[in-house]
């Protein structure tokens, strides 16, 4: 059955927020970070400005504006950015291989997704320190720095 609306549009192509809430999604590593809780949406303009992400139990949840969206489809909302939040838990190693602690907290630019810090626990007594973005080689399965854990720790 065709939908139209008062307009006369046609409204076939058209998703509703019934076709979003509930769906994966999965960032720009194909990794699934979360189910579509929210719709959400401006008062004021009517326009789509992204969805709230449940993570799960016990996790924190997420916001993700829409110009991190690649596309909606029937089965899950796929982002076009691979979330930093993520790389919580991550661990981190220095530029040799050695294990320098897990990442316990991260500091982005403004509401961005872009990374300004990682906050790293090491050590026994889980000392907590802080690592500029300009000492992070690569993000991947884990945090590879690029300074030693000995170069590291001595400027803490």
């Amino acid at each position: 059955m065709s939908r139209k609306s008062i307009s006369g549009r046609n409204l076939n192509n058209m998703i509703t927020s019934d076709d979003i809430l509930g769906k994966d999604v999965i960032d720009l590593d194909r990794k699934i970070i979360g189910v579509v809780e929210k719709v959400l949406i401006n008062p004021k303009s009517l326009d789509f400005v992204g969805i709230e992400v449940d993570k799960g139990f016990l996790k924190k949840g997420l916001s993700i504006g829409k110009s991190y969206i690649s596309e909606i489809t029937e089965h899950a909302v796929f982002l076009n950015i691979k979330v930093v939040y993520e790389i919580k838990g991550m661990i981190v190693f220095d530029k040799f291989g050695k294990e320098v602690g897990k990442v316990a907290d991260i500091e982005l630019w403004g509401q961005k997704n872009k990374l300004k810090k990682i906050y790293v626990k090491c050590g026994v007594m889980k000392k907590q320190f802080e690592v500029p973005v300009e000492m992070i080689e690569t993000i991947g399965a884990n945090v590879i720095l690029n300074e030693s854990k000995e170069n590291l720790l001595r400027n803490k």
